[in-house]
């Protein structure tokens, strides 16, 4: 999908954000706005939000000269998934379809997003998290996954927060648990640090080491994007028998591309998005397109 009119105001917003994550000065967040605007005069010009929303987090970390402005937020945001992970994994344990209710906590877990909604240590987390698991999904394409999972031999997850990393752990052992231990799992994360994504280290922090082979996709923006990605990952990627993306911004990046077949596993959380699935905003979707 292109960048549309919301994602303009979405752009400063985050901006700003990340600035003063970033411990930027008053007149540092002065120049970061105007440069922002400037790469906003441009916007359509990029392939996807996530690469309009790259160039932006691309700006800040360059000219903060901080690499990592989320790290901290990140830290604690997995913190907060890890002690709720105890009580998630034995709910999905008595239900009648796990499979199901692990692709909504996986999905629930894409609620844990900054760039959409800011410093989440300011908001009850836990209690969001909570909350979110009581809704079901507005279209859940379950029982296709559950046929193609019948012999699959690799499948590759895209990741996409730090924090929602924990609860895919519990996804990834769901498949491995219906597939047996000859699948293998790959899970893909960003090359280095923008927004709250997980990089390596964050996957790591997460013990998400342990349930996949953690890879990065070699693209630096809020999405995969295909022809910017390490020709290693992109070949797993296209030669995988199932592949499952996370989160809006891998959505923005790879519904442009129709190469193959993906499960987008997320909650659409703007209007563009919404409009682009067919859905409201706030629904959460499991589909394969």
């Amino acid at each position: 999908m292109k960048p549309q009119l919301e994602c303009l105001e979405c752009s400063i917003r985050q901006a700003l954000e990340a600035a003063e994550l970033a411990g930027a000065d008053l007149e540092s967040r002065k120049e970061i706005a105007l440069e922002t605007l400037r790469i906003l005069l441009e916007y359509d010009a990029h392939g996807s939000p996530a690469e309009l929303s790259g160039a932006v987090h691309a700006l800040v970390r360059r000219l903060t000269g901080n690499t990592d402005p989320y790290r901290k937020l990140k830290k604690d945001t997995i913190g907060i998934a890890r002690q709720i992970y105890p009580s998630v994994a034995k709910g999905i344990e008595v239900q009648q379809d796990q499979l199901l209710c692990a692709l909504k906590v996986s999905a629930v877990g894409n609620v844990i997003d900054a760039g959409v909604y800011g410093d989440l240590r300011e908001v009850d987390l836990e209690a969001i998290l909570r909350e979110e698991l009581t809704k079901g999904f507005a279209v859940c394409d379950v029982d296709v996954l559950r046929a193609d999972l019948s012999g699959a031999r690799s499948v590759v997850i895209v990741g996409d927060n730090a924090g929602e990393t924990v609860f895919d752990g519990l996804l990834i052992s769901e498949i491995k648990r219906m597939v047996g231990d000859s699948v293998n799992v790959f899970y893909g994360v960003r090359s280095i640090p923008t927004i709250n994504d997980a990089t390596m280290e964050d996957a790591v922090a997460s013990g998400l080491d342990r349930e996949a082979a953690v890879m990065s996709t070699g693209c630096d923006e809020p999405g995969l994007i295909l022809e910017k990605a390490d020709p290693d990952f992109v070949k797993l990627y296209m030669e995988a028998d199932i592949v499952i993306s996370k989160g809006q911004g891998n959505y923005e990046g790879l519904s442009n591309s129709k190469d193959r077949g993906v499960y987008f596993l997320l909650k659409a959380k703007c209007g563009p998005v919404a409009r682009d699935l067919g859905v409201k905003m706030g629904d959460y979707v499991f589909i394969r397109k």
